[in-house]
């Protein structure tokens, strides 16, 4: 062993540049994947870990419908013994501040919750007994990080918060972070019985005509959720007859990655599936551009050892010998690869968290059980990547050997120029499909509204009962141009409601996305109008009025809304259609713009303030003064402001992370991709030096000799873009379809890729071959 270890070394100093630049890009690309792996797998398996995870399930469809009645979970336990227990979750309706003794208050996430929460979802108890936790009202279970913002050290159990400087809650346990990812995201979560104190919603946990429930059930072992569902169904249609629609028992897995439109909260975390599989394809592709070049490098410098490997056959070198030397030399190499790809990440890590917005479990990567994995699998990828010239170098002939006249098969040379193929195949995807994203989220940034010095202020309980007053002093200060309320905001949830159109004596059925503003709000966001007019503050009969968007009348077919009639309203009033306003996204630019009411009613969550300065330290300026105002108006709630065109940026999050994510990765597998190339540029250089030398003696230019080195390099990125072409279209088709409006995949994408790919293989290859072509002909022939 010790010998081999010695022949290594020797190996290695030999040709130092080579080696690094192998063992480097192996390391990166390592590094790489297991960040990727790390992250795909707590994606993919979102809620694994709780306890009773296989049994628990969502009633509804999450296409249509997630939220129901209250009064459904009592028939539940009462008619069907097969449900162990039954668990309603809702949230609050705006984000609950919370005030510890002598701080300043706080936002922060709660969700409301039956008292079997924890039978159902698993989280460990640093403080108190969950089992127990939310069955007394007035209670509060927060989590550990929650705790220590609020608290400090020391226990917290017993302690109290105020909440919305109305309530005092007790806190009566302290859960630690969720043990791997999951879909439920809050920082606090009170019991249903808490719910009815300090959130009153009428007949809430009565009315069947209310939904604002998710419903989850914990089935007992052995019970089919099918039947069970049909049977929920079934008390559903019990309790509201006009519930006509099918719904099932959705598993707690399925949930992530559901992405279902829910109103009332953002306590339900989602994922995309499709972009955790392509960042899976592109560590991949990534590890193969990296086993590529240790291929091309290893197999080359195979022949470099001729002699070498000659000598130890005359001296009785077994064939079963020399495979296991090149064997163990390998897996060293992979190894010592492998260990300089954790100290990377250990570096790394924070900046791509900071940058891609991924986030993966570092305590994984460094666990014992994931290390010894991972060093199993990359002395098995280096066995399988080395068993080929083993076996070469294992039964060449000795006499040969020291005569060095084994010389590279045909064979060897096409099989190395499939794979410098393949690298710039990966290439040409990755460039390509990095294009595309770019395209895309440029494309899907004008959402139609004026952004530009828009800001939103989240109307606190003290600012909602003083909006007049607001109101005008905000306009009273010059760098402000107009002001208005709104129940919309980037980011904020929209109600859906189903209701009938009454249009010139016919009824229809529609379902439109609905919130309320007020007169102003059409100029202070620049929305356009289309059709009739926009609700006026100087008529006292336009409260109650609706403006609808294009969309409507495209989805429904109607060429005239004006004079329709609709019910929008909790109290079954009949509204009346006055207006149409071009389309604008008010949701994601992933999903299509839907059938729009914008009412004219008095609730509202959000004071909008168009200013009308310029410049960053104005800005600021004007920010901080609205701020005070507000903040004297509102003592005891914290003031939030809002620019919009962050919230939209903050909308479209998932996909500039995605963005980011992306082409930092891909960036990577470009490099390691240029780091064999240069090193095969490097090994072909060195093997060709007395054909060079001879050339030149012979009269051959710099530039012919620097061509006789680049025409192949060339060949192969021209037979790659072939190939590539189909590929990356085909991929990048299917990563559009996800996207409700898409950008074109327009030729000269791939025409750039081609050329980028082109390029980066002259600049690598080209510096190798000046140095080569301009070195005098004396010394390379003098070398041999």
């Amino acid at each position: 062993m010790q010998n081999i270890f010695k022949s290594t070394y020797r190996n290695f100093v030999r040709k130092p540049a080579i080696n690094l630049i192998n063992l480097f890009g192996l390391a990166v690309s390592l590094a790489l994947v297991i960040i990727l792996s790390v992250y795909s797998f707590s994606e993919l398996t979102t809620d694994n870990f709780h306890k009773n995870g296989d049994r628990v399930y969502l009633f509804g469809d999450l296409k249509t419908a997630v939220l129901f009645p209250a009064p459904l979970k009592d028939l539940i336990d009462m008619n069907l013994p097969g449900v162990e227990s039954t668990v309603r979750i809702s949230g609050t309706w705006n984000a609950p501040v919370f005030q510890a003794e002598n701080k300043e208050p706080i936002s922060s996430d709660m969700i409301f919750a039956d008292e079997d929460f924890f039978k159902l979802f698993t989280y460990h108890a640093i403080e108190g007994d969950l089992a127990s936790a939310l069955k007394t009202p007035m209670s509060v279970v927060i989590t550990k990080s929650m705790a220590d913002k609020f608290l400090g050290s020391g226990p917290a159990v017993g302690k109290t918060l105020k909440l919305n400087n109305s309530y005092q809650l007790t806190i009566t346990a302290v859960i630690d972070k969720p043990e791997g990812n999951t879909c439920l995201s809050f920082n606090a979560i009170a019991s249903n019985a808490t719910k009815k104190i300090v959130q009153p919603n009428g007949d809430e946990f009565t009315s069947w005509m209310m939904g604002g429930f998710m419903t989850f059930v914990l089935l007992k072992e052995g019970i089919n959720p099918d039947i069970t569902a049909k049977s929920i169904y079934s008390l559903l249609h019990e309790g509201n007859p006009k519930i006509n629609t099918g719904f099932g028992l959705n598993p707690l897995k399925k949930i992530y990655f559901s992405k279902f439109n829910m109103f009332g909260g953002n306590y339900i975390r989602f994922g995309e599936k499709a972009k955790v599989l392509i960042l899976l394809m592109v560590a991949a592709l990534v590890l193969m551009i990296a086993l590529v070049n240790f291929i091309n490098i290893s197999s080359s410098q195979w022949f470099e050892k001729i002699k070498q490997n000659g000598i130890m056959k005359v001296l009785g070198a077994k064939r079963s010998t020399m495979m296991s030397n090149v064997l163990i030399e390998s897996a060293m190499f992979f190894l010592v690869a492998f260990f300089l790809a954790t100290g990377l990440i250990f570096i790394v890590k924070s900046f791509i968290q900071e940058y891609t917005g991924i986030h993966f479990n570092s305590q994984l990567i460094y666990s014992p059980g994931f290390i010894l994995i991972s060093i199993a699998g990359t002395v098995i990828l280096s066995m399988l990547f080395s068993f080929i010239p083993a076996l070469r170098i294992s039964s060449s002939n000795a006499v040969d050997n020291l005569k060095k006249k084994v010389e590279p098969r045909h064979s060897g040379l096409s099989f190395r120029g499939v794979f410098v193929t393949v690298q710039f195949i990966v290439a040409i995807v990755l460039i390509a499909f990095t294009v595309l994203i770019q395209k895309q989220v440029r494309f899907g940034s004008d959402f139609g509204v004026n952004q530009e010095n828009l800001i939103g202020i989240k109307l606190t309980p003290e600012l909602s009962q003083k909006k007049d007053v607001l109101k005008q002093l905000l306009l009273e200060k010059s760098s402000v141009e107009s002001v208005s309320y709104s129940m919309y905001f980037p980011g904020s949830r929209i109600s859906n409601w189903g209701t009938k159109l009454n249009l010139n004596g016919e009824e229809k059925d529609v379902t439109v996305d609905m919130f309320n503003a007020d007169a102003s709000v059409f100029k202070t966001m620049g929305l356009k109008l289309a059709m009739g007019r926009t609700f006026s503050d100087d008529l006292s009969t336009d409260q109650g009025k609706i403006v609808v968007n294009e969309a409507f009348l495209r989805n429904y077919g109607i060429t005239n809304p004006i004079g329709g009639k609709m019910i929008v309203t909790m109290d079954n009033k009949s509204s009346e259609i006055i207006g149409v306003v071009k389309d604008f996204h008010f949701k994601s630019v992933t999903q299509p713009i839907t059938p729009l009411v914008i009412t004219n009613g008095l609730y509202t969550t959000y004071c909008l303030v168009k200013l009308q300065t310029s410049g960053f330290n104005n800005l600021h300026s004007a920010i901080l003064d609205i701020k005070s105002a507000t903040s004297e108006l509102s003592p005891s709630f914290p003031i939030e402001i809002s620019f919009f065109d962050q919230a939209i940026e903050q909308m479209y999050q998932s996909e500039l992370q995605f963005r980011r994510t992306f082409t930092l990765f891909a960036g990577c597998a470009i490099v390691i991709c240029c780091m064999g190339i240069l090193a095969m540029s490097l090994f072909a250089s060195q093997r060709r030096i007395k054909e060079i030398g001879i050339r030149k003696i012979n009269g051959a230019k710099i530039s012919e000799v620097m061509i006789m080195l680049n025409k192949d390099f060339i060949k192969w990125v021209a037979i790659a873009f072939v190939i590539a072409t189909p590929i990356a279209y085909y991929a990048m088709n299917k990563w559009l379809e996800n996207f409700a409006y898409k950008t074109n995949l327009s030729w000269w994408i791939f025409a750039l890729a081609g050329l980028l790919a082109l390029g980066i293989a002259l600049l690598t290859v080209s510096w190798q071959s000046w140095k080569a072509a301009t070195r005098n002909p004396v010394e390379a022939l003098r070398y041999e």
